[in-house]
């Protein structure tokens, strides 16, 4: 399962169905009573940054969704019943947030008032009408500012058919994403023969969010998660880090966004590369981290590498696979300058990671108010194993793809994910001259670095000097 923009996905044509919820549910949305249960900090953030953009008129759609195929026609009552399950299963798809005031509140509707609206939208001959068509559909259904923030379409054929389920992000991130394809197939597979399907229960994300909250509570500015960013932002000038390279965006600029998705390593590659990263003291996380650093310091001239680093925040098995925004995000320092080579920065990127990762489990959103300061990550770089992910190994399959838009920004993301096929990187950032050339440059000499270790098992700074010439 690859992470693109949607209009490189090659789609099938055929006659595309709307699945929404129906208008008595929506009703009963707008008339269902208080829920006591809080945004998560990550919800409470997005849906007040949603609503200030669209109050100075800008529409900045901000949403990840996920398309793969089901052999066989569609089967509509089966489709119907999958989703009536699957909407009962994840109680965040039944709950929204409401502004009262310029606070907001819960609402959250029981399973038995969700029923579901299904249109016929047209017949698509052709599937690049088909991308363009739910690409606009999905920024105006995936609003954050809207109920459902989240759109259902299947594209069926004679044999097969497509769905897409399409999230605003304050229901969903990326690991929500790729359990979907798994829980869809195998709901509808029970579905279309009588049985009970075979998924564990999850928790809910609403359950989490008061969990979360309830624990940041008795954090204070003492906090050593708190003093730790407090130093990180004191190092980098009072901001949080930019990117190693010029952007070619000048100050208050909020430029449309463009990405792209190249692959690093074959899974040859891949497990060579693993190798290498055990046999230095680090791993394949850390071995990532390290090859980025070593770009920076030898492109960027930035003898500490510095970013921020997302880490889940699932730590109960209840939130294994619900779906949630289970991110929280954390300082990330490596001296680069210090090493000579791949193997010492490794172990840099290691120790700097390990130190990085009870920090996450602090709410970032806390941390700013803590800090009295606004904070935004404008430099972040991420990497998961997707393989063991259920419904890996069916992905190819399935044709499971994942999908994100962000339409304005100027900051840049790096996804680095390992998946069955091997590891490949998707990449957000400006649209300008300056940031398409260098994003692309810092991304091909990661591809460098990361293959001249897979291959020869190590990797010489430039500029550094070999150990025998210093000890001589």
């Amino acid at each position: 399962m690859k992470l693109t923009e949607i209009s490189q996905y090659e789609a099938q044509p055929g006659q595309m169905i709307e699945w929404g919820l129906h208008p008595d549910t929506i009703a009963a949305a707008a008339q269902a009573a208080q829920d006591p249960r809080p945004a998560s900090y990550m919800q409470e953030a997005h849906v007040k940054m949603a609503a200030l953009l669209r109050d100075v008129d800008v529409d900045a759609p901000t949403w990840l969704a996920t398309a793969f195929d089901i052999p066989g026609a569609l089967d509509h009552d089966a489709m119907e019943a999958t989703l009536l399950q699957w909407i009962t299963r994840h109680e965040t798809l039944r709950s929204g947030l409401r502004f009262t005031g310029p606070d907001l509140e819960r609402f959250t509707l029981d399973a038995e008032t969700v029923l579901l609206d299904r249109t016929v939208v047209d017949e698509f001959s052709h599937g690049a009408d088909v991308t363009r068509f739910l690409e606009s559909r999905f920024d105006e259904a995936a609003n954050p500012l809207t109920w459902p923030p989240y759109i259902v379409v299947t594209v069926g054929r004679e044999d097969a058919f497509t769905i897409y389920l399409a999230f605003d992000h304050s229901n969903v991130d990326g690991y929500s994403i790729a359990v979907i394809a798994q829980e869809i197939h195998e709901l509808y597979a029970a579905a279309l023969t009588g049985r009970a399907a075979a998924l564990s229960n999850v928790g809910s994300y609403i359950d989490f969010a008061t969990t979360e909250r309830e624990a940041a509570d008795d954090i204070d500015a003492s906090n050593e998660s708190v003093v730790r960013w407090g130093e990180f932002v004191d190092t980098c000038g009072g901001e949080l880090p930019r990117f190693p390279l010029d952007l070619g965006v000048a100050a208050g600029e909020y430029p449309r966004q463009t990405g792209g998705c190249e692959w690093l390593l074959d899974p040859d590659d891949a497990e060579a590369f693993n190798i290498a990263c055990k046999s230095a003291g680090g791993n394949f996380a850390s071995g990532v981290l390290a090859a980025a650093s070593i770009v920076a310091y030898e492109q960027g001239d930035q003898s500490v590498y510095r970013t921020v680093l997302p880490f889940h925040t699932r730590s109960e098995p209840q939130w294994s696979a619900s779906l949630g925004w289970y991110i929280g995000l954390a300082p990330l320092e490596i001296a680069t300058a210090e090493a000579q080579d791949f193997d010492e920065v490794i172990r840099m990127a290691r120790h700097a990671s390990q130190a990085a990762k009870p920090i996450a489990q602090v709410p970032f959103a806390k941390v700013c108010s803590l800090l009295d300061t606004v904070l935004r990550p404008a430099s972040v770089i991420s990497y998961i194993d997707a393989r063991m992910v259920p419904g890996a190994a069916s992905w190819t399959e399935w044709n499971a793809h994942a999908f994100g838009k962000v339409a304005y920004g100027d900051e840049v993301y790096l996804w680095i994910n390992r998946t069955r096929e091997g590891v490949y990187l998707t990449c957000r950032y400006p649209d300008t001259e300056m940031a398409r050339k260098n994003v692309t440059s810092f991304i091909e000499s990661t591809r460098d670095v990361l293959r001249s270790v897979a291959t020869s098992g190590s990797y010489a700074l430039a500029g550094s000097v070999p150990q025998e010439r210093i000890a001589a």
